[in-house]
């Protein structure tokens, strides 16, 4: 019997894929620029986690791209995260498609989160 309660929450839980593609709970980096990885955070400290929202503060990194991206050099500072919008884009797996920040967010549509790691 437990062991079916807790198949039946694994089932339900709320994940984050996000441009990884493997489905996890609280991890502890978030890359929000998936092309690139010219921002990210690192050192996440999750403060909520639920069916709808996910909030997180850690270190945002930001590549200044100058004098282009690949010269460029990462400035960090303290970002708040959160997690929202969550979709079934997978059979069974429901995933937070969008990330929001101080000054930006991000939507990762089903064709991407449906990609495989």
């Amino acid at each position: 019997m437990v062991a079916q309660l807790l198949a039946s929450l694994a089932a339900t839980a709320v994940v984050s894929t996000g441009c990884t593609h493997k489905p996890s709970v609280r991890p502890a980096e978030i890359v929000v620029a998936c092309a690139d990885a010219n921002l990210y955070v690192n050192r996440v400290h999750w403060t909520r986690w639920t069916a709808t929202e996910a909030v997180a503060s850690g270190v945002g990194r930001l590549n200044d791209c100058k004098p282009n991206c690949a010269a460029g050099h990462f400035h960090s500072a303290p970002l708040t995260i959160r997690l929202s919008r969550v979709v079934e884009c997978v059979p069974e797996r429901r995933e937070f498609s969008r990330v929001t920040w101080k000054g930006g967010s991000e939507t990762l549509p089903c064709s991407f989160l449906k990609l495989r790691p």
